[in-house]
């Protein structure tokens, strides 16, 4: 197996010391995406918020500042949700979990952020479709992936492991997970000088 595809098979899911070590440089590489996505999200105060995929913690974390949300973080690592909790202790509530295996009722939450997770999500739309299922009418996904464009120049991401969205493919993929497409909103961003960004919000319809 070639470097290229450990990597990307790594950040799909990191594990061991490598998957620490991964974690904590994406929590520096994501935070323009984090306080684009968190300003977006707008969290009220009393509210419930899922950071589905939450990685080390590090955007609740910044989300516990600004509000005083009742926090929820599921990821798939065993390695992230160990270093989620020994950083937010029990300012939120952790579940080592794959979205599509969510075990939350209806209606549950009024907002989930999907941060670097769509990548990974099942072409059938059944991860999006657990999303829209939790929440509750009203409520609202904010999601972030790196645009295909850029993407397309990282070897890591030319390996079947991600999947690359435009625009337009972001809107199919919300739609497909049960999304209303005029409750869909998608903003493009310069994350860095060679890097852009696509930040979606979703609203479930009431």
């Amino acid at each position: 197996m070639g470097l290229a595809r450990r990597f990307a098979e790594q950040l799909a899911r990191p594990e061991g010391f490598a998957g620490k070590l991964l974690g904590n440089a994406m929590d520096v590489a994501n935070r323009r995406p984090t306080r684009l996505a968190l300003d977006l999200l707008g969290a009220r105060d009393g509210e419930r918020v899922l950071d589905a995929g939450c990685g080390t913690g590090a955007t609740l974390d910044v989300l516990l500042d600004r509000a005083m949300v009742d926090a929820w973080g599921i990821d798939p690592s065993p390695t992230m949700i160990a270093q989620a909790r020994a950083r937010l202790g029990d300012r939120a509530r952790l579940e080592k979990c794959l979205i599509e295996d969510m075990w939350f009722g209806d209606d549950t939450f009024d907002a989930v952020l999907a941060l670097n997770v769509l990548y990974f999500a099942r072409p059938d739309g059944s991860t999006l479709r657990q999303i829209h299922r939790v929440l509750r009418p009203g409520g609202r996904l904010v999601a972030y992936v790196t645009h295909r464009e850029s993407m397309e120049n990282w070897p890591f991401a030319r390996q079947g492991v991600h999947r690359l969205f435009d625009t337009n493919e972001l809107v199919d993929e919300l739609i497909a997970g049960g999304f209303a497409r005029a409750g869909i909103s998608v903003q493009e961003h310069a994350i860095t000088g060679s890097v852009d960004g696509l930040l979606a919000c979703a609203t479930k319809e009431s």
